[in-house]
């Protein structure tokens, strides 16, 4: 049996989809009856007659913060696909509980049921900075004395748990996606970026990252875990391109105006020192760390995914655009 966490989110439901044919092998965690409707959407970005696909699966209902619920389900799994994960939250504390400790939980159900391969989904922002003038690599380090997002810090204590599972003898895959983009939810996380720009936002900053869509991402988990290769992790990243290129694109596929005004880092700096929430991030306060993320061009290397899985063409991040804009455009 497979069971996979965080089912009912973005990656979550792109990897149940390819799970489809292998459906009663999979245990998808859910919490909420109404989370699966984001899956049955999901599947219907394929194929619009799939949707009915979603039952086959095993649901059940379990939270990684109730480590009881999840001993239940845990029973003849051999691979787990970790999911789960908070994005944005109210405060520091609750992202530790959500990110570190429910890792953490999933981490020892898993080591106490002998699981035999384990795959970890982290985030490019629990990696270090390279040095100037090159790429981020996996060979670049959290630095904890820097200057950090609160979900960064908790990425990386949930990737220090996952570290810990190989220490203890369980097989491990870690993956660092960059900003992942795919057809679900549009009112949260990398989904905002399709709808704001629908709403009319005129903002962009200077930064620029890493994109990939998430279908890309399916591929390399689920070849990873399929494969000899363990204890090792992963930047998924298929383009590197700043945040006012990929608006741009967004808006032309949309057809609605591109951002026209820019925010400059020592105008974000002052809101951040007043504490002002920003609309176009979703009515989040700033912080300094914030700041930096959004005016920073920070670019990631995927020579590592490419040298062990060659023989794969990743989505050209326009086309990705293309794609879930359409998808967005059908749902409104």
């Amino acid at each position: 049996m497979i069971l996979i966490t965080g089912a009912t989110g973005l990656l979550g439901g792109h990897l149940l989809y390819r799970f489809r044919e292998s459906a009663t092998q999979i245990i998808a965690i859910f919490r909420t009856e109404s989370s699966k409707d984001k899956v049955r959407r999901i599947f219907e970005s394929y194929d619009k007659e799939s949707g009915h696909l979603i039952e086959n699966f095993n649901w059940v209902k379990a939270d990684i913060l109730d480590v009881p619920s999840l001993n239940l389900v845990f029973n003849n799994v051999k691979q787990v696909y970790h999911c789960a994960a908070a994005i944005e939250a109210n405060n520091f504390e609750e992202l530790e509980k959500i990110n570190v400790t429910g890792t953490a939980n999933v981490i020892n159900t898993a080591l106490h049921h002998n699981v035999q391969k384990f795959c970890h989904v982290s985030s490019i922002a629990a990696l270090g900075d390279a040095p100037a003038g090159k790429p981020t690599s996996e060979e670049d380090f959290f630095n904890l004395d820097g200057l950090n997002s609160d979900y960064a810090i908790t990425k990386y204590g949930a990737e220090m748990e996952a570290w810990r599972a190989t220490q203890e003898g369980m097989k491990v895959i870690i993956v660092n996606p960059g900003v992942i983009l795919g057809e679900g939810d549009f009112s949260s996380g990398s989904g905002k970026l399709i709808s704001r720009t629908a709403g009319g936002n005129k903002f962009y900053t200077t930064g620029g990252s890493g994109f990939i869509d998430v279908r890309d991402v399916v591929h390399y988990m689920v070849n990873l875990m399929e494969s000899d290769v363990e204890n090792e992790r992963f930047i998924l990243v298929c383009n590197n391109l700043n945040y006012k290129t990929v608006l741009d694109q967004i808006a032309g596929h949309l057809k609605v105006k591109k951002p026209s005004i820019k925010l400059s880092a020592w105008f974000l700096h002052f809101l951040s020192i007043l504490s002002q929430p920003i609309g176009w991030l979703g009515g989040s306060s700033l912080t300094s760390a914030t700041v930096k993320s959004l005016t920073s061009e920070t670019y990631y290397s995927n020579d590592k995914i490419k040298a062990v899985l060659p023989n794969y063409e990743t989505k050209h991040f326009d086309q990705t655009i293309q794609r879930v804009t359409t998808f967005y455009k059908n749902l409104n």
